[in-house]
């Protein structure tokens, strides 16, 4: 019968061999037993071989520890191990006494690399988190969006967040057939009632069961149907950290009644754990059917599953096809249907975008960072194996093989790069901690940054990898000498020392050559958050507060809105501490209404393209509160009301664009069909963000067209810390409607941080790791003319005896130590520049090969290997040749 046993794949061989003959049918039966008796029946076939591959990784770990242990004790009674186990066994008791003789050296690198593996640990958490593995749905390269883009309407690239509208998604639900499951939704706000307390929650209102095309199951209770999307009873679905959060995780929630926005609704269903697009807590109905909506209103998403016998090349194949019959058959109409195109990419894809740049850099980064650990740890064991060559030599000559002794050196150098793991793992926690809290600023930054067993499964997998790396040199070195020419110039001293150097020479070049690259790196993203720091925003972000309310249409109409907004701003102007307020229904570098528009005596049915622009309705204190410069005409005021002549504030990006080398002052603006006079001209503000040019941007009146938006922030400029008016605020918000919670709390300051987030801490995360390949080249320097000097002590001091000057000996140890980092110089400036041609499209006003940059970084890597190798070199200089001679 099928799934009543698990196949003998992958997961039960890899049980199989870490249980051991010995143990291998009881924990394999009771293992089978479990799944068949337990999983099978409650997670149905595909949930019960996902509990049974992980049952498999969690076991194997604690199997292998036993066996290990188990060889361990048996190992105390016998001479000599039976087989490889007794060998391995034999290994790691020799490791263990050998590294406890040198705590010093193994405290060391078992520091070098606890950091390096912890930097890689962390970071990889973070890609992992919100790039790799972002969502929890299954089969998640078949789960996809589908965005699009418009030239006519001034896109560049796919938009896939508010790009579709409704006629659109019936087109692709009902033609499509390699796309199944289709669901929209759209996004907003809806208050909802926890006992006395009222909360805004960010909700979806969805058409479809989303649970079906994401593939979970509700934790509790059902999803949505179609029915009531389309209309019905009102229900809501809530998010499980909702449902912990404010109803202390109550299963009888599920089908009782929750007042949102005033209005009762029954709750069907709570989201499994981690389920939550885009911070949406709160899922309902759209409530209405898709074709009461006008074809050009776009402003939903679509996800939809692959069908079966479909792969996402056909997908876009068939978007191809179904967008051109759209565009012959509306474009007529529609001009914005001109040469637009629709395309898919995995859910995974389309919502990492923004993100993976800088993740990638960040883990490239830290591979560089990890490939330095190595060299320089190579560099320490080369220059430790030094004191061990008589040790290897007499094993040899006591019968013990050169593959014995290459295992024993690499057994050591595993066990090394094993406890460095196991500390990295635990600095790791505390990064990914921090870097947990930074990242949630970030805007539709999806997933969660933890430690998980992926993470955990990388770190072994990188420890091991490393332990390999920087052993394997120095192993194959212990089984490749001669016995009696060993033993016969131990005396000497001079036995491979001339090999020695060079190799650790050629790490200190590597080493050069690694954080150099980093180093430019750093010095080209620094670069760009200083350029972006000196550009002018085009207004005065410093002490202004910004919050969001929403006001339900249930309660409020469009006049009772704007009445609304203009009694709280009086109202919050009057307290202490609080020079002006505004509203907006966006603000810089919140940005996200766009509208088509058109100039006065502008065809705008014509062939061509008709321009974009932010579309931002605000109150008349919007300029002031924001300090945005008024510079021809003015600014909206109070007799700009609802029933007087439709005015308009245009930016002079706007202006530039629509009334090229005209004054545009009373002439009309057409956002849609509605004509607006153009009363004032304001100065350009970076609306889209720091990095972007001004876009051209129509300011109307929110009391004027009250009925537009019920969804504006209230914009505070204060003469005090702006976050000690906040208290004030919500009281005076409580006082007009204590129904009405206000969100989206943070300055203007931050927001304008936020909209670069991820180049600033892709920024500092790399400074971090450049200062620190700064350090370890540092210190593989300082080692490798400590070694010349102790190996040479003999030459020093002839050469001191014979009249050399002190100055002579610091320069020729000095010289021979900037020969590798020239070299490592020459190979990482290569690497930099490919690595900054690579970075150019992440960079502000930077190119990728800055000679600036590129010097600054040569130069400060120079610095920093004369002072590494200055210490050891005076310490020469300074020998007594008398002492030096008859130590040698």
């Amino acid at each position: 019968m099928s799934g009543l046993r698990p196949p003998p794949g992958l997961s039960r061989r890899l049980l199989e061999w870490a249980a051991g003959h010995r143990d291998r049918q009881a924990v394999v039966g009771d293992l089978e037993e479990e799944y068949r008796d337990h999983a099978l029946p409650r997670m149905g076939e595909a949930g019960a071989r996902r509990w049974y591959r992980s049952q498999v990784r969690r076991s194997v770990l604690p199997l292998m520890a036993r066996r290990v242990g188990r060889a361990l004790a048996h190992s105390t009674t016998r001479e000599r191990g039976d087989g490889m186990m007794g060998e391995l066994v034999q290994d790691l008791r020799f490791t263990v006494r050998s590294l406890a003789k040198a705590p010093g050296f193994a405290s060391v690198v078992i520091l070098t690399l606890a950091l390096g593996i912890g930097a890689n640990t962390t970071i990889y958490s973070v890609v992992d988190g919100l790039v790799l593995n972002p969502f929890p749905f299954p089969d998640g390269d078949r789960l996809v969006a589908v965005g699009t883009q418009y030239p006519k309407l001034g896109a560049s690239e796919v938009g896939f967040i508010e790009h579709m509208s409704p006629a659109e998604y019936v087109d692709i639900r009902d033609e499509a057939q390699s796309l199944e499951r289709v669901v929209a939704w759209d996004m907003g706000n809806r208050q909802v009632s926890f006992g006395e307390v009222t909360e805004n929650v960010f909700s979806g209102f969805w058409w479809g069961n989303a649970f079906e095309t994401l593939g979970v199951d509700a934790f509790l209770g059902r999803g949505l149907t179609w029915e009531e999307s389309v209309g019905g009873a009102p229900v809501a679905v809530l998010s499980h950290r909702l449902w912990i959060r404010a109803f202390g995780a109550d299963e009888s929630l599920v089908g009782s009644t929750i007042q949102m926005n005033g209005n009762p609704h029954t709750v069907i269903g709570i989201m499994p754990p981690g389920t939550v697009l885009y911070g949406m807590d709160l899922w309902i109905p759209m409530g209405v059917d898709p074709s009461v909506f006008p074809r050009d209103r776009r402003q939903f998403q679509i996800v939809a599953r692959i069908a079966e016998g479909f792969g996402l090349q056909e997908v876009n194949a068939e978007l191809e096809t179904l967008a051109s019959r759209t565009e012959q058959a509306y474009g007529a109409d529609f001009e914005e249907y001109e040469g637009w195109r629709m395309e898919a990419d995995t859910w995974t894809g389309a919502n990492v975008r923004t993100l993976k740049p800088a993740a990638f850099i960040l883990l490239g980064a830290v591979g560089f960072v990890l490939l330095l650990v190595c060299a320089n740890i190579a560099s320490l064991l080369l220059a430790r194996s030094t004191t061990r060559r008589r040790e290897m030599a007499v094993r040899v000559a006591l019968g013990a093989g050169r593959g014995r002794l290459m295992r024993q050196v690499l057994s050591e150098s595993v066990a090394l790069a094993v406890l460095g793991g196991a500390l990295g793992v635990a600095l790791a926690w505390f990064g990914v901690q921090a870097l947990a809290d930074i990242v949630a600023g970030v805007p539709f930054a999806n997933g969660e940054v933890a430690m998980n067993p992926r993470v955990l499964m990388f770190t072994a997998g990188i420890s091991v990898l490393a332990g390999v790396a920087f052993g394997l040199l120095p192993a194959l070195q212990s089984g490749g000498r001669g016995i009696q020419r060993v033993l016969k110039a131990e005396g000497a001293g001079t036995t491979g020392t001339l090999s020695r150097l060079r190799m650790q020479r050629i790490f200190v070049g590597v080493e050069v050559a690694l954080a150099l690259v980093l180093l430019a790196g750093g010095g080209l993203l620094v670069n760009s958050v200083i350029r972006m720091n000196r550009v002018d925003p085009g207004f005065r972000p410093e002490n202004v507060l910004t919050m969001r309310l929403t006001l339900p249409w249930e309660q409020y109409d469009g006049p009772a809105i704007g009445a609304f907004f203009q009694e709280l701003e009086e109202r919050v102007e009057a307290l202490p501490g609080v020079e002006r307020v505004g509203a907006g229904s966006q603000f810089p570098t919140v940005a996200f209404s766009y509208r088509q528009v058109a100039a006065e005596g502008q065809d705008r049915t014509q062939e061509g393209q008709l321009p974009t622009a932010l579309a931002t309705l605000v109150s008349p204190g919007y300029f002031d509160a924001l300090g945005i410069p008024i510079l021809r005409g003015r600014a909206l005021n109070d007799r700009d009301v609802e029933g007087a002549p439709l005015v308009a504030v245009i930016n002079q990006a706007a202006a530039d664009r629509l009334f090229p080398g005209a004054d545009p002052l009373g002439r009309n603006v057409f956002v849609g069909d509605a004509p607006l006079r153009v009363v004032g001209v304001a100065g350009n503000a970076r609306n889209r963000g720091i990095d972007e040019a001004p876009f051209p941007e129509v300011f109307a009146g929110h009391r004027q067209l009250p009925g537009n938006s019920n969804q504006l922030f209230l914009l505070v400029r204060t003469s005090v810390e702006p976050r000690s008016v906040l208290p004030a605020i919500r009281a005076e918000v409580r006082a007009m409607d204590p129904d009405q919670p206000v969100y989206a709390i943070r300055s203007a300051e931050e927001a304008l941080t936020q909209a670069t987030g991820a180049r600033r801490i892709a920024a500092n995360v790399l400074v971090i790791f450049a200062a620190f390949a700064l350090v370890l080249a540092a210190v593989g320097i300082f080692a490798v003319v400590s070694f010349t000097v102790s190996d040479r002590t003999r030459e020093i001091g002839l050469r001191v005896a014979l009249g050399a000057a002190g100055a002579e000996v610091r320069w020729l140890m000095v010289r021979q130590a900037l020969v590798p980092v020239a070299a490592g110089s020459l190979a990482g400036l290569a690497g930099a520049v490919l690595v900054g041609r690579a970075m150019e499209g992440f960079l502000f006003q930077v190119s990728g090969t800055d000679p600036m940059t590129l010097f600054g970084v040569v130069g400060l890597l120079a610095a920093v290997a004369v002072l590494a190798s200055l210490v050891p070199a005076r310490r020469a200089s300074r020998m007594d040749p008398v002492q030096a001679l008859r130590e040698e």
